[in-house]
């Protein structure tokens, strides 16, 4: 078991940064531009950052321009000391993608996104990020099933592997990932949507050895799983187990069961939940980075509250931190972890590496001492343990 509960570092979308704090009920409250928010981001502990291509220059901008502004924008990075981490391509917002990006049933619109695509990856290169993040936002329909699911998810998954090859064909050291939402589109298909899905869909359509290891899942937690009322620490144990997890998740906070919140970490969210994916992530030896991706609540208007918010990002993500570490040191969970996670039975271990495991399933047989001997197993550890990782978590552990 991993003892280190330190991630590599911390990020944060620049898209959070800029964000106007308006809501369907109200306009702009703030207006932070993206060298006023370098700037700040700076003098925190946050030294990366990652953008949209949408943040920083519109989707019919000249050449010339682009080249400008990421000419710009590195040089102010530079100066407020924050490396540039993730690129996007927003394949989501421009109108053209109303009826979905690759996965969009109109050849027309399937190369609009592509093109925009791989104009991503040369931008990413260009600004010197590790990974290009792929979020399906509107890779779906708000409408009817227009299409088969099948084919509407391999047009999408199809779409992005010409990015990504372009991206190999280019000699970019680029990692590629899904991040996957559930609920978004809002109403009725999706693709990709779940963590379990988009690995699912990574080991079926880039299953040639040239894109070993190029594409990930990026999970943004709690959001997008608790956001649907279910357990994002479930998905980040498959993901982790299956070696589909990116280097980076994304964290905010979350009411259960509401729309996307994006809401400051620890804000509305289950300090449970969000305890125990950290404590997942260290038992993994995980060390990736954190990047925050949530905004300023709409009450905050000012650099100063925006270097509250970033300042609070860290320090709840820490506080989960320090209460991992204890939880590591005490002698209690280390007794109840004992009998939790013992080693399996040496009979039950090797039946599949058994050369027959008909024979091995024979030996098990013979040594059962019926039902009724393992219902009497006590099973009040459980909730011993629960208790206690309770007791860490709110301090009330003697």
């Amino acid at each position: 078991m991993s003892k280190s509960v330190t991630p590599a570092g911390f990020s944060i979308g620049g898209w959070c940064g800029i964000n106007p704090g308006g809501d369907p009920f109200g306009d702009a409250v703030r207006n932070i531009g993206m060298d006023e928010f370098l700037d700040v981001l700076g003098k925190t502990a946050i030294k990366r950052v990652s953008f949209h291509d949408r943040d920083l220059w519109p989707d019919d901008a000249a050449p010339g321009l682009v080249t400008e502004v990421i000419g710009h924008t590195k040089e102010r990075c530079s100066a407020a000391g924050v490396e540039i981490y993730n690129f996007t391509s927003n394949n989501f917002s421009n109108p053209c993608f109303r009826s979905g990006a690759f996965s969009s049933p109109f050849p027309q619109v399937r190369a609009a996104a592509i093109v925009k695509g791989c104009n991503a990856a040369d931008h990413a290169h260009e600004f010197g990020a590790k990974h290009v993040i792929w979020w399906g936002g509107r890779e779906g329909s708000d409408g009817a099933y227009e299409q088969d699911p099948g084919l509407g998810l391999a047009r999408y998954m199809l779409g992005l592997k010409i990015c990504v090859r372009y991206g190999i064909e280019k000699g970019y050291k680029l990692i590629h990932t899904i991040e996957p939402k559930v609920y978004e589109p809002r109403l009725l298909a999706l693709y990709a949507g779940t963590g379990a899905s988009a690995a699912s869909a990574i080991r079926h359509y880039f299953h040639e050895p040239a894109f070993a290891g190029r594409v990930l899942v990026n999970p943004e937690y709690p959001q997008h799983v608790m956001m649907v009322n279910l357990d994002p620490v479930f998905e980040l144990g498959q993901l982790l187990e299956e070696g589909m997890l990116a280097p980076f998740i994304h964290f905010g906070g979350q009411i259960a069961g509401r729309m996307d919140c994006d809401l400051p970490p620890g804000f509305g969210s289950n300090v449970y939940t969000d305890f125990m994916i950290v404590l997942t992530l260290n038992r993994r030896g995980w060390n990736g980075v954190v990047e925050f991706d949530c905004r300023p609540p709409r009450t905050t208007t000012s650099c100063q509250g925006l270097t509250g918010f970033l300042n609070g990002a860290v320090g709840y993500w820490q506080m989960l931190e320090d209460k991992v570490a204890a939880y590591f040191a005490d002698k209690h969970i280390a007794e109840l972890e004992g009998a939790l996670m013992a080693a399996e039975d040496s009979t039950v271990a090797s039946l599949l590496t058994a050369s027959s495991v008909t024979k091995g399933v024979g030996q098990l047989r013979a040594g059962f001492k019926g039902f009724a001997a393992a219902a009497n197993v006590n099973t009040d550890v459980i909730e011993a343990y629960q208790r206690r990782v309770m007791g860490i978590i709110t301090g009330t552990a003697k």
